[in-house]
């Protein structure tokens, strides 16, 4: 598992970053879940030779295969991300400066794993 980010404004939603995120990943499969299920960010995917593990919506009128047992493994990092929002300097964001928050968030995994 590689994993590969940096911070955004807390008004920003993640799929408006995801090419730049993933832009230098290929092979990989990358799993996402349903607010990154649009053509254009599959076929982002697919130009750069990753796999898309991502759940159809609802609306789509063909739905799209999809590894189930690796989408089902999202599950655990939504529950180490709910677990670092239970400190509330990380999920109200008290720490304006990147490095501040990044040392927040680091400091989160520590207390979780102990």
């Amino acid at each position: 598992m590689i994993f590969c980010g940096f911070l955004t404004g807390g008004e920003v939603h993640d799929s408006r970053v995801s090419e730049e995120l993933i832009n230098d990943a290929r092979g990989f499969s990358v799993v996402a879940d349903l607010g990154y299920d649009t053509n254009k960010f599959r076929g982002f995917l697919k130009n750069g030779r990753n796999r898309a593990i991502i759940r159809s919506s609802k609306k789509r009128k063909i739905q799209i295969p999809y590894d189930k047992i690796l989408y089902k493994q999202r599950g655990y990092i939504e529950r180490i991300f709910g677990k670092l929002k239970e400190n509330r300097r990380l999920a109200l964001r008290f720490e304006k400066s990147d490095l501040n928050l990044l040392n927040m968030i680091l400091i989160g995994f520590i207390r979780i794993n102990l």
